[in-house]
Order: C-alpha cells, then structure tokens, then sequence
C-alpha cells in the first residue's frame, strides 16, 4: 500500500533553510559505517567546501558551480568507485530536488557539472552506485540525530536512487543486476513505509526506480500497462507527481517480477 505523509517535506523544509541561514547549499551525504564505507583514495577533494569562510564568500551561484568543477586531467584519470563517491559528495547535487521534475533537476544539474556528466559515460557506474545502494538502510536513523541530519540522510538514499534510475546507469546493467535492483529498490521502499520521514515524496524516489529498473528488463505485464496508461509513462518519464494508482500499479508488478525471479 501506498502510504501518505508529509513528515519528509517538513524534513526538506527544515533542511533547506536551515542550511540556507548559514549560506551552504544541501551537501548529500552516503552515511553507512565504517566497515561499509570505504573511500575511494583517488576521490577529489574540493577546494572550498559548504561551511568554509571561501564558500561563505561566493555572492552567486555561478561561482560555486565554477568552484566545484572538476579538473579535467583527473577527472579522466579518476577510477569508476572514486568518480561516484566523488559525485554523491558534490556540494550541489541538492539542486536536483529544486525543479519542477526530479528528471529536470538531475538534467540542469548534469549539464553544469563536469562530474556528473562524466560518470554517465562510464559503463561501470551503474555496477559501483549498486553496491553503495545495497548497504544503504533506510531505517539506519540515529535516535539523537537532530532534523538536518536525518533529512540529509533521507536525500542520500534518494540522490543514490536518482542517479540509478537514469538510462545511460540502466543501460550497461545486466539482467541479473536489474533484478538485484528490483529487490533492492522494493527492500528500500518497505523500509521507507516504516519510519515516519520518509512520507510520499520521500518513497517516491523508489518507486520511481523499481519502475524504471521494470521497464528496462521488459517485464511484458508492465510493458503492457505502460502502453495503455499515460499517467505510468509521464512519471516514468519525470521521476516526480505519481498518483497513487500508479505507485501501487509499479509496487504489485514489482512484486509479481519477484515472486517469478
């Protein structure tokens, strides 16, 4: 079932002028411990960081584009696993979730950051962003942890699921990595309807991908509805606004997949 709740849009709403008041843009971060997050040792470190008197001191948003774009020389040298935990870590990812679509967001976002762009040309993306995906815990919230910090959390496993759901990430995943996707992405949308956070909006983000993972291993029901209802193919489309026929429509096909896997 479908479950509606507005606890993750108070969560962005906190998050975003809080970080707003202190001049720092939404800094996602992939929060899992430390036997499961291992460092790349070739992920860039950008100069002037959210928090900093140097990012304080840009006046436009131009400037800190500018200031996070990655040089080239070792961006082409940069491995696969460093790239993606470089990306998840991009002070300016959040501005994905500014635009009237997540797919919008995740595109204007794409075009201005050189980083971004070029892990969408790596054929192993996908690969390395599904191992961080399956360690991540929707439920591993902290029980001190203040409102910014799980509402950070909360974006991290939706920046994750964004950049998954993505063609060109789909595109170079085998069959039996789809199928890990699948039970991945259902495992994180149960988990998600447990804690009260995460809400609509916040479920959204895995549901949109169980979605888009089902269409790309042609599963024929699915494919089927796909062609008939406009409102299955306009969400798959924008990763945003999914009725709650269309999320139950995706969340049973997903679990007819898996029952036959």
């Amino acid at each position: 079932m479908h479950i509606k709740n507005n606890k993750w849009l108070y969560f962005v709403g906190i998050l975003s002028l809080a970080l707003l008041m202190l001049k720092m843009p939404f800094h996602p971060i992939v929060q899992m411990n430390s036997a499961q997050a291992a460092s790349a040792s070739d992920a860039y470190d950008y100069p002037i960081k959210p928090g900093t008197d140097g990012w304080r001191a840009f006046t436009t948003h131009d400037e800190m584009l500018e200031a996070c774009q990655i040089p080239e020389d070792i961006l082409k040298n940069m491995s696969t696993k460093a790239l993606v935990e470089t990306v998840l870590e991009y002070p300016l990812l959040g501005d994905i979730h500014a635009y009237n679509s997540i797919q919008q967001g995740f595109e204007a976002v794409a075009s201005r950051f050189n980083g971004l762009s070029e892990l969408l040309n790596r054929k192993d993306a996908g690969t390395e962003l599904l191992v961080i995906y399956s360690k991540m815990n929707p439920q591993d919230i902290g029980e001190n942890w203040g409102d910014i910090q799980k509402g950070a959390y909360t974006f991290s496993i939706a920046n994750v699921e964004i950049l998954l759901a993505q063609n060109k990430i789909l595109d170079n995943l085998t069959e039996t990595q789809l199928g890990d996707l699948i039970v991945e992405a259902s495992s994180k949308y149960s988990a998600k309807q447990q804690s009260a956070i995460y809400g609509e909006t916040g479920q959204e983000c895995s549901i949109w991908l169980m979605g888009k993972a089902l269409q790309r291993v042609n599963y024929l029901p699915f494919e089927r509805q796909i062609h008939q209802d406009a409102t299955i193919q306009n969400f798959l489309g924008s990763g945003s606004h999914a009725t709650d026929i269309v999320s139950n429509e995706i969340v049973s096909n997903a679990e007819q997949f898996l029952s036959g896997r």
